[in-house]
């Protein structure tokens, strides 16, 4: 019997692709499958996990999920948390695999601070925490949590879920995700390529205790155990009109910015990073004070500010792409224009795709070889610990519609 998945089976030799009407495309677009389980283990401090099984792209993929149950006992003194402790439990989030056309890719990259603020930037639900089943949201101005919430040793124990939601399309507002179509991870462009891998973080990746203070972590709801984390898929069901999409692919990487260039002020404009030219949907500047003693590897914020940096350019040959003068008032704009209500502090997003439309990204890819395409930035606030970051959102690929 003929194999039912091969492109032989569902397009015969002398036949052409199933033709789909408008109408049977509106009733396809927009459907998802929901969370389906994919993979658990114990969470360990420190320690780098490779998923041992690749991802499947039976369906198109739009995003992964993540959640980490853990209880976190606080004895003795009161943690002083950073603005980002929950979400550095993880460290890093990496996802690899075999592009058909463009060979060995990375599209993701970030740490797990970044992974988990990132929907906040461009959508008004973000990413959420249950502590003690309350939900809370660390984003904001100002970031992170109030010691009510967590790191008071009166109320510990703290039983926390932390949800990373991963979009791998780009990300805007509900209203338009169909422009997203187009973007999602399909089995014709990976095959089975895809492994997620996550470093894990551990009790310095939280926050700050006076000498003798102590950090226990367990399972969820219990003193005894370890903490656990799960994987999840979320597909979209496109039916017939799945192998009929070009489909592009949506890389995130971060740079950090080389600390001694940023710990004096300038009035001029300073280099921050250098962007890949290709097809620029986003690029955020991340920026506040590093934190010190915490173990090797790992790299959190002891704070994080909007007031380190100003006007802040994507530049090419040293001509801005858009001329911003003041940050807080690009960031306010770009807030109102995605309805992201809680825009966190020390994120500063520049966008390409405030049409709601990632076709209306920056053609990076043609910024000619001998030119220069960075983010470049006065540095207002002076500080040996200044640090920062920058994240560029792009892709690979032309997606249909876009011709």
């Amino acid at each position: 019997m003929a194999n039912m998945n091969t492109p032989t089976a569902r397009n015969p030799v002398g036949t052409q692709p199933q033709k789909l009407t408008p109408g049977a495309v509106a009733r396809i677009l927009g459907r998802n499958q929901g969370p389906e389980f994919f993979f658990q283990q114990q969470w360990v401090p420190l320690q780098t996990v490779q998923i041992p099984k690749n991802i499947n792209l039976n369906r198109p993929l739009e995003r992964l999920i993540i959640r980490l149950d853990v209880r976190i006992n606080v004895g003795t003194h009161d943690l002083v948390a950073f603005p980002e402790a929950l979400q550095s439990l993880i460290q890093q989030i990496q996802l690899q695999g075999t592009h058909k056309v463009f060979g060995a890719l990375v599209p993701l990259q970030l740490t797990g601070a970044d992974v988990f603020a990132w929907p906040s930037l461009f959508k008004t639900a973000g990413n959420v925490i249950l502590i003690n089943g309350v939900r809370v949201n660390p984003l904001g101005v100002p970031n992170g949590l109030p010691s009510a919430t967590f790191g008071a040793v009166a109320d510990s124990p703290y039983d926390c879920q932390i949800f990373w939601e991963i979009p791998l399309v780009p990300v805007v507002p509900v209203a338009a995700k169909l422009n997203c179509v187009p973007f999602l991870f399909q089995q014709q462009d990976w095959a089975d390529t895809l492994f997620l891998q996550l470093t894990m973080g551990d009790a310095t990746s939280l926050g700050t205790q006076a000498a003798g203070g102590t950090i226990t972590f367990s399972a969820l709801g219990s003193s005894e155990g370890n903490p656990q984390f799960f994987v999840y898929t979320n597909y979209e069901i496109l039916g017939a009109l799945a192998n009929q999409l070009k489909t592009a692919t949506t890389i995130r990487a971060i740079q950090q910015v080389p600390q001694g260039n940023i710990t004096a002020t300038s009035a001029n404009l300073v280099k921050l990073a250098q962007l890949q030219k290709y097809k620029t949907l986003n690029a955020v500047l991340k920026s506040g004070l590093q934190a010190s003693g915490t173990s090797a590897g790992v790299q959190v914020y002891s704070a994080l500010s909007d007031a380190i940096f100003e006007q802040t350019q994507i530049r090419v040959d040293n001509k801005a792409i858009r001329n911003n003068l003041s940050n807080i008032t690009y960031k306010d704009y770009l807030r109102y224009a995605f309805d992201a209500i809680s825009q966190p502090q020390g994120y500063l997003p520049m966008s390409f795709i405030d049409s709601m439309n990632p076709r209306t990204a920056f053609d990076g890819d043609l910024v000619s070889g001998g030119s220069t395409y960075e983010v470049d930035s006065q540095i207002i606030s002076a500080n040996a610990a200044n640090y920062a970051e920058v994240i560029q959102e792009y892709f690979q690929g032309m997606p249909s519609g876009s011709t």
